[in-house]
Formats: C-alpha cells, sequence, structure tokens
C-alpha cells in the first residue's frame, strides 16, 4: 500500500509521454487536466499556468458539475498531494490537508480565498468548505507549496482559489438541487447581469443533512451578491476605471458526533462519541475595490474588507463540556502596483503591495451541567492582532521559453490580550518574517513546461494557541490552559521542481518533487500541557499525474503521492508525523461514448498512517471505490454519485485521547447523491 499509488501513476505516466496515438478530441472526464495556456488568478493577478514554478491544478465548472459532490472538499481530495479525511453526516471530508501539514482539523495549512479574498476563521485560522455549494463556482485553483510569497502568514501548504462566475452583460440565471443518502438536501440559485454600464449578481444556497451518526446533523446556509462597474467586458468609467462591491454570508450549525474508540466501533459506529457537541458559526464578510481598468489583470488596484464571526460551540475536552462563545472583527486594505517594461518581444514584469489588517477577538467560556444544562462563566478576554506586510517582485524572460520570477515579502503582526475576568494584560509581541522565492520556467516545446523553484514561508500562532483561556482543572489547586502566549512563528524552507504537459487529445502529464524543512514547529506538549515549539520536520515527496484516451471515448486517469513526512531530532526523530498517511492516490476511468453524457470509475488509495508519534498505533490503509453517471443536455445535467461504492468499513484518521485511548474517526458507509441542475 505504500508505494501502490505512485507505481500506478508511474505506468500511466510512462504510457503518456510514450504514446503516439492519433488525437482522438478533448478528453472530458479527467480532473484538472491543465494546458499550458491556461491561466489562474490565485496569484493576485493572471497569471499562465505555465509560468507558476509550483505544482498547480484547475479544476473547472464541467469537471465540479461531472463529479456531482456535495461539497468541494470531497472534489479536493482526488487531487494528488491533497488528503481529505474526517467525514460528517454527509460523508463528505470535512478537512483537507496539503503535503504532510496536518493541524487535525484545528487549523489549516492551505489559504483558502474567494474570488482572492481569505475566508479562514480569525480564531483558528480554520478554514470551511462549505462557503460555496460545487454548484456556485466557476473553478477552483489549487498552487501547491509555499504561499507565503504571496499570502503570507498560514499558507505553507498552499492556495485555493474558489473562483465565482465573471459578471457579465448578458443575463443568466443557474439553479442546482441535489438528494442523497444520509437525509442530504441542498440546493442553489444564482442571477447576474448588467449592462454597458453596471453589472450585478446574487446567489443564495442551503445544505441540510440528517446524518450517518447518531449527532451528525448539519444546517448549512450562505449567500452572497456583487456589483461591478461596469461588468466584465465592459469599457470602464471615470476614465476607464472599474470598482466593484462583495458581500458574502455563511450560516453553518453542525453537530459533532467526535471520536470513537476502537471498542465502540465494533459494537456500534454509528453512535456519537457523546451527545452535546456542536459547532454554530456565522461569518459575513465585505470588500469593496477600485482600479485603474476592468478585468482580472489592472496595473493598480486598492482593495478593502471587513468581516465579522459570531461563534458559539460546545466542546467536550478531557471530560470537561464548556460552551464556547466568540465575536470577532477584521479589516483591512490593501495597495497593489503592477507594470512592465523592455522590449515587447520580451516584456519584464514588475509588482509591489502594501497592506495592513487589524483585528479584535472575543472569546469567553461557560460551564455546562449535561443534567441541567447551568452554567457559569469561567473565562472572558480578548485578544488583537494587526498585521503590516509590503512586497515586491519581478518576473522577465532570461531567454526564449525561460521565464525567471523573484519576489520577496515581508510581514510584521504585532499581538496582545486583556484578559477581561481577570483585568490583566499581556505585553504586545512583535512578531516578523521574511518570506522569499525564485523561480525559472522553462518550455519544452508547445505543450510541456518544467519548472524549479526555492521558497521560505511561515506561520504566525492563532490567537487561540495564544490566547486562550479555557481552563483545565486537573486536581486540586491544579489549573492550565493550552495556550502560550511565548509562542513563536513557525518556519519552513521548500525546494521544488517539477514538469507538466498537457495535449488538445486529452494526454495529460505531470510530476512534481519537493522537499521541506520546517523548524519552530508548533505542536501540543504533553509534558507542560501546552502548545509549544518543540519540533522540526522534513516534508518531502513525489506528486504524479496522469490522464490518457484510449478508445470509443474511454480514458484513464491516475495521481498518486508519496509523503514521507517525518520528526527531525529529539526521541520520535525519522518517525512518520501523526496523521499522515505516508501515500495516496486515485486511480481511475471514464467513458463518455457521447459528448452528453459520461460514466466513471475509480477508487481512491491511502497508505497506512499512525495515531501516535511512537509509531505504535497504526491506522491501516485504505481503497474505496466511488462511481458516477454524468449527462447534460439543452441546458439541464444531472448526476448520480456513489462515494463507498462497496460500502467498505475503514477510519480515516485518529489520534491517541488525553488518556492514553485509541481515538477513530469512523468514515461513512456507502452513500447515494443525485442532482439536477440548470444553467
Amino acid at each position: 500500500m505504500r508505494t501502490a499509488p505512485v507505481l500506478t501513476v508511474l505506468t500511466v505516466l510512462a504510457l503518456v509521454l510514450t504514446s503516439s496515438a492519433r488525437a482522438q478530441g478533448p478528453n472530458p472526464d479527467s480532473i484538472a487536466v491543465t494546458l499550458p495556456e491556461v491561466q489562474v488568478t490565485a496569484l493576485r493577478g493572471v497569471e499562465r499556468v505555465a509560468d507558476v514554478p509550483a505544482a498547480t491544478f484547475v479544476v473547472t465548472k464541467p469537471e465540479l458539475d461531472r463529479a456531482g459532490v456535495a461539497r468541494l472538499a470531497t472534489a479536493l481530495q482526488w487531487l494528488p498531494g491533497l488528503y481529505g479525511y474526517r467525514q460528517r453526516g454527509s460523508g463528505d471530508v470535512e478537512v483537507v490537508d496539503p503535503r504532510g501539514f496536518t493541524a487535525s482539523g484545528e487549523s489549516s495549512y492551505l489559504k483558502l480565498l474567494v474570488n482572492g479574498q481569505d475566508v479562514r476563521g480569525l480564531e483558528n485560522g480554520d478554514v470551511d468548505w462549505d462557503w460555496l455549494l460545487p454548484d456556485d463556482v466557476e473553478r477552483v485553483e489549487v498552487v501547491q507549496g509555499s504561499g507565503a510569497w504571496v499570502y503570507g502568514d498560514g499558507s505553507e501548504g498552499g492556495i485555493v482559489n474558489i473562483v465565482r462566475p465573471d459578471l457579465a452583460q448578458a443575463f443568466r440565471a443557474q439553479a442546482a438541487l441535489r438528494a442523497g443518502s444520509f437525509g442530504l438536501r441542498s440546493g442553489s440559485l444564482s442571477v447576474a447581469g448588467g449592462d454597458d454600464v453596471l453589472g450585478g449578481s446574487a446567489h443564495g444556497s442551503a445544505r441540510v443533512v440528517d446524518g450517518w451518526r447518531v449527532r451528525s446533523a448539519e444546517h448549512v446556509y450562505g449567500g452572497g451578491g456583487e456589483l461591478s462597474f461596469p461588468p466584465s467586458g465592459g469599457d470602464g468609467f471615470m476614465g476607464g476605471r472599474a470598482a466593484g462591491v462583495t458581500v458574502s454570508y455563511l450560516d453553518a450549525d453542525r453537530q459533532d458526533p467526535g471520536t470513537l474508540t476502537p471498542e465502540q466501533i465494533a459494537a456500534d459506529r454509528e453512535q456519537a462519541e457523546n451527545l452535546y457537541d456542536f459547532d454554530h458559526q456565522k461569518h459575513g464578510i465585505a470588500s469593496v475595490y477600485v482600479q485603474d481598468r476592468p478585468g482580472a489583470d489592472p496595473q493598480w488596484k486598492l482593495s478593502g474588507h471587513v468581516s465579522g464571526e459570531d461563534g458559539d460551540e460546545l466542546r467536550t475536552l478531557f471530560l470537561q463540556p464548556a460552551l464556547h462563545h466568540t465575536r470577532a472583527w477584521t479589516g483591512g486594505g490593501r495597495l497593489d502596483w503592477r507594470s512592465a517594461f523592455g522590449s515587447p518581444s520580451r516584456p519584464i514584469g514588475v509588482q509591489a503591495a502594501i497592506e495592513a489588517e487589524q483585528a479584535r477577538l472575543e472569546s469567553e467560556y461557560a460551564s455546562f451541567d449535561p443534567g441541567t444544562g447551568a452554567g457559569g462563566r469561567v473565562a472572558d478576554a480578548t485578544s488583537w492582532r494587526s498585521t503590516f506586510a509590503g512586497s515586491a517582485g519581478i518576473k522577465g524572460e532570461l531567454a526564449p521559453g525561460t521565464v525567471a520570477r523573484l519576489d520577496v515579502r515581508g510581514d510584521l503582526a504585532r499581538v496582545h490580550m486583556h484578559d477581561d475576568l481577570a483585568d490583566t494584560s499581556s505585553d504586545t509581541r512583535s512578531l516578523d518574517a521574511l518570506s522569499a522565492l525564485f523561480g525559472l520556467n522553462h518550455a519544452l516545446g508547445a505543450s510541456a513546461t518544467a519548472y524549479a523553484s526555492v521558497s521560505t514561508a511561515f506561520r504566525v500562532p492563532t490567537l487561540f494557541q495564544m490566547f486562550d483561556q479555557r481552563p483545565f482543572f486537573l486536581g486540586p489547586g491544579v489549573i492550565v490552559t493550552l495556550s502560550n502566549r511565548e509562542l513563536d512563528p513557525q518556519r519552513s524552507w521548500t525546494l521544488e521542481a517539477g514538469a507538466r504537459c498537457a495535449d488538445a487529445a486529452g494526454r495529460s502529464a505531470a510530476i512534481a518533487l519537493y522537499t521541506t524543512r520546517v523548524r519552530d514547529e508548533i505542536d501540543f506538549d504533553l509534558a507542560t500541557l501546552q502548545y509549544a515549539n518543540i519540533n522540526e520536520s522534513w516534508h518531502r515527496g513525489i506528486e504524479l499525474q496522469a490522464a490518457l484516451p484510449l478508445t470509443h471515448g474511454v480514458t484513464a486517469h491516475a495521481n498518486g503521492a508519496w509523503t514521507p513526512t517525518t520528526f527531525v531530532g529529539g526521541p520520535y526523530d525519522g518517525n512518520q508525523i501523526n496523521g499522515v498517511p505516508v501515500s495516496a492516490g486515485y486511480v481511475g476511468v471514464a467513458w463518455a461514448p457521447k459528448p452528453f453524457g459520461s460514466v466513471d470509475l475509480g477508487v481512491r488509495l491511502a497508505g497506512k498512517q499512525f495515531m501516535d508519534k511512537d509509531e505504535l498505533h497504526p491506522i491501516p490503509g485504505f481503497a474505496v471505490w466511488d462511481f458516477g453517471v454524468e449527462a447534460h443536455r439543452a441546458g439541464i445535467r444531472g448526476t448520480l454519485r456513489v462515494l463507498n461504492l462497496f460500502d467498505w468499513t475503514y477510519n480515516d484518521t485518529g489520534f491517541i485521547g488525553g488518556f492514553g485511548e485509541e481515538r477513530l474517526s469512523p468514515a461513512a458507509p456507502r452513500g447515494v447523491t443525485v442532482s439536477v441542475g440548470l444553467d
């Protein structure tokens, strides 16, 4: 299981690179086939994928429509280097981790953006994959590896940019309905339109799940709107300038069934760990911009944003349930500038940006009596984080077909906290970091490119890790908190090289090799029962992807990642980091006999992982089959998606509990989802 996904993809990769079969038309079914001329906007401007010195994937709207999944995270788990786990009520994954970076869902090493706007939670930097249903998305751009040279803190593992459809001058409407196993019901509606001067759009969605486990119900509602002056393709105003405003909202109320011991799973894997835990989060974001011209690649752009969060959570830790309420506000702005000089045949691009953001988090806890529901306030604190950043970069052609880029970014974060219950304040700390990237891209003919890059990245401790005041009573007179206000930023450097090729016949292949060294890694120290900078780690691996059209509309596609991620030094030196499979992959075949439909069958593979740092408690690898059918005609599409086709019983992650017991996250049984969409 450790090498099977990689060997399989190597075989398909070799076939792609050596295939001499005649062109058979574009391949409609392999996910994230990226042609060299494809462009992305995840890097704060329009970039050709051929010029990005990192593993880059684009999942298009037709691919999302064919997948028919209820959650974006489920589609992303099929990409190389990304591991999706911790399934909640619908059987869709809740957490997606990149390249061996993991925080067990408590935080994220992927920076999630919607149209370039960071939408992660303030308290812990966590990701909610329900910001948009797959039906409301134009494409998903994934840039793996360090993204700190663009976005700074929290992007060590990569960037995921969810792109909404462009505003158009013509009216359009889209609607989708979905129903499935475990009481899944979801729907979305979006409308857009405009004229030469003004364009606008509005969208709304709802997702309700009864859940396959006890206390795993979900109720998620979202929506938003956008105004643009002018819409896409317009001539601008006030000297050709463009402006716009965007608002979005998410209300996610989810019960939390928790993890189970092996004995509990053997008795009833659908039971809940407890009967009380839940998480109810409300998020709202508004942003505004003005730029010198319409489009995604202006010479200058001034943007601002403000967001608010309100959350209630009941969470049991160390047998101590507590009600946690948070309120957060964030506001900031950014100025981007880019230009080009040199000859028209070999231009040199330069860019610079400055940004600032202020955030405030109010966090309080109340005790909770499961019998009566009564309790009283036990912690109350307010924390602040101010961030300032500046960046500059240059990109140009060193020789015909060879593009070089150098980008440097500096960040300064200032954090402090006031304990409202004890009326005490912490000292203000300044945490700074310098991030840089040097990359080379070289064209290998008309349909292939190779690249290499070296970069640095960092991660500022979250406000939760530094200032959370939840008390834990360990015995008479012994009270501790998990937070540690002396934490330093986690820092890393990465070396990556790779190549990708694709042609109009649907053949594609990609390979990426990387090595990342992390120091001052933030982890939980069992000796002090606090977060601490206690680890160093080594992330390295190889990622492969290939698609090969065969005959009569049949396409084979596969990807795999071998991701040994080990501790460096200390008592666990050389051990695989807990919660990280050493390998993962996907192998499938799709049949599209007609241009208006397809059938696909594939298997998702994951290698062994461990629950503990000593490698004494393994979680076996697994192989799960998925099946799908899709058809579309005259603006109507329908999909049938079956996850875990053969109803395999497995667990996708786990950890060692506070009393030394194994705690596992059971994966969902077979689930069927049917969706109908209208464009």
